[in-house]
């Protein structure tokens, strides 16, 4: 094993890495609100910086055959209006159950304020197979969590909603129809996972894009990835002070993805 790698296994103290990243105009909206494409966006860019930075991101777990791929994400918003310019963030392993790795994050604005915090889960995908990795032979197994969670978070839709019946799937009504373009596609040949809350903002009410500006809490489960050549739709339903949006394959109807937002 080489010395490299070594470095990389004793990983500690992440918590201590601050990063600039700058807030793009293009993910606010005419209130100066967040988009919910922002939260996965910044964050995603955010990780990637960070791993790569010590020799985890992309470019090296491809050297052993897998990549990252997100499965949810949970964050928790304090401020959903927020000036374009440079956030302050900073991002942790939080833990491993089984193939999911924890990932904490948060977001600050330039005086100090959290603009949003969050848990990620996540596994290595295998490049060749698109099966989950199991390999603990692999080093990125091999770290451990620097704190607790700073967000209740969970790997799945059925996690966190329930092991029983769907309750919301009679509820759903559809509000759009799209096929898979070629802008959507990344490196893995599937739909980015940044895009997913596109989808859902695009279908989305004018009422709705307003009550934005309450957003306390977003959630994105992801379940089957969306590849070329596939239609999909976005169904919706409102909960009390939730509204789901799940993104439904249409050869089969087999769920993609779910998004839930708390006002």
């Amino acid at each position: 094993m080489t010395g490299e790698r070594i470095a990389f296994m004793k990983l500690e103290n992440e918590s201590i890495d601050l990063y600039p990243i700058q807030l793009n105009p293009s993910l606010l909206n005419p209130d100066s609100v967040l988009k919910p494409q922002a939260y996965p966006a910044l964050y995603c860019e955010l990780a990637e910086q960070h791993l790569t930075a010590h020799d985890a991101g992309s470019d090296k777990t491809m050297e052993f055959g897998v990549a990252w791929v997100l499965i949810s994400l949970s964050v928790d918003v304090f401020k959903p209006a927020v000036a374009p310019g440079l956030l302050q963030a900073k991002t942790w392993k939080s833990g491993r159950k089984g193939p999911y790795f924890l990932r904490d994050f948060v977001f600050t604005d330039k005086c100090g304020e959290v603009c949003f915090r969050g848990t990620s889960y996540s596994v290595l995908l295998h490049l060749d197979t698109r099966r989950i990795c199991r390999d603990k032979s692999i080093p990125f197994f091999s770290l451990t969590a620097d704190q607790e969670p700073l967000t209740l978070g969970y790997p799945s839709w059925k996690h966190a909603y329930g092991q029983g019946e769907d309750l919301i799937a009679g509820k759903l009504e559809r509000r759009a129809l799209r096929n898979v373009e070629n802008s959507f596609l990344d490196l893995l040949g599937h739909v980015n996972n940044t895009r997913y809350a596109e989808f859902v903002y695009d279908a989305m009410t004018d009422n709705e894009i307003l009550k934005l500006k309450e957003l306390s809490r977003m959630e994105i489960y992801f379940a089957s990835e969306l590849r070329r050549g596939e239609s999909f739709d976005i169904a919706a339903c409102r909960d009390e002070n939730r509204l789901f949006f799940r993104g439904r394959k249409c050869n089969g109807g087999e769920t993609s993805f779910d998004l839930v937002l708390y006002l």
